[in-house]
């Protein structure tokens, strides 16, 4: 027996002219294809030649043919000065300037902590009538 909404009340009544399914369903038989081959690291994938990845020093873009672009000397100096292995932490490794910033920054911190733990007490215990 099938189904359908009511026009009336809008719930399923049983259906009488309805004599096949809405939506027929006949059985088909799997066809039987062959997945595809999977292919890693071919050059048809690749836009990257193998002449180009013999280039020595110089590094590709991932993907492409081109080269990075050459680095600024300022960047290469930082990157040597911040990878020294002199025992400090990296945010001390700027320099003075870096010293001074970080501790206006702890000292900062401080003072915030205090007004903290001072609004507290000062909302938790009520001030003395005179």
């Amino acid at each position: 027996m099938y189904y359908q909404l009511g026009r009336v009340t809008g719930r399923l009544v049983a259906s009488t002219h309805l004599q096949t399914p809405l939506f027929p369903i006949a059985p088909v038989a799997l066809q039987r294809l062959e997945p595809p081959s999977i292919q890693y690291n071919t050059t048809h994938f690749s836009t990257v030649t193998q002449d180009a990845c013999a280039t020595g020093k110089r590094r590709l873009i991932p993907g492409t043919n081109m080269p990075f672009p050459p680095l600024d000397e300022n960047i290469r100096k930082k990157q040597e000065l911040f990878q020294k292995d002199n025992d400090l932490p990296v945010f001390l490794k700027g320099g003075p300037f870096d010293a001074i910033l970080y501790r206006l920054t702890m000292a900062l911190c401080v003072l915030g902590v205090a007004g903290v733990v001072h609004a507290v007490y000062s909302h938790a215990v009520p001030k003395k009538q005179s």
